[in-house]
């Protein structure tokens, strides 16, 4: 586990060297139902294939309110995208491992979604993420999040984004995440 888990982190930082684009984000987990809240922090790396194909590293880490409880997320995703119009329409596609206190198991999603602009540096995205475990008969990971995002852009270099998960199924949840996106 520990090769895996510093393999994938050299892989993320010497993508770094030749990231497009690098997020930073800050969230914050409602646990509803009995859920337990959770604060997190993520990283991204992406680069841009060709006009409509992206690929990202995502590293993202989750602690639950109160407790010295976490949960760890190293994903490898790529995005293939076509424009209709000044519409994006998009499918994030991913491979990852989830690591917690009670062990690891290896997970995959699928993203469909659109991104609107609105004018004036602002856009909107709009998705849906399905997430399974691979052996979803021994982890229960499945869920069915619904995202919605408001990004504003300062410049080519400079973003922010505010966007808010519903997530539903083995996990019944609402987050909120802040995120600043730098460009390359």
């Amino acid at each position: 586990m520990k090769k895996l888990v510093i393999g994938f982190l050299m892989a993320a930082m010497a993508s770094f060297a030749m990231a497009d684009n690098v997020i930073i984000e800050r969230s914050w987990t409602d646990g509803l139902n009995g859920g337990k809240d959770g604060d997190g922090v993520l990283m991204k790396y992406g680069k841009t294939i060709n006009k409509n194909l992206e690929a990202d590293f995502q590293y993202q880490t989750i602690q639950t309110d109160g407790t010295k409880s976490m949960s760890t997320r190293l994903e490898a995703g790529v995005i293939p995208s076509y424009n209709i119009g000044s519409i994006k329409v998009y499918a994030r596609t991913v491979l990852g491992e989830k690591y917690n206190t009670t062990g690891n198991f290896t997970y995959a999603s699928i993203e469909p979604g659109v991104i609107i602009p609105l004018g004036g540096g602002f856009s909107t995205r709009i998705g849906y993420r399905y997430r399974d475990a691979i052996d979803s008969v021994k982890f229960a990971d499945r869920t069915n999040t619904w995202r919605a995002g408001l990004r504003y852009d300062f410049d080519n270099q400079n973003a922010v984004n505010l966007r808010f998960d519903r997530v539903r199924g083995d996990q019944t949840q609402n987050i909120i995440a802040l995120s600043y996106i730098r460009s390359f």
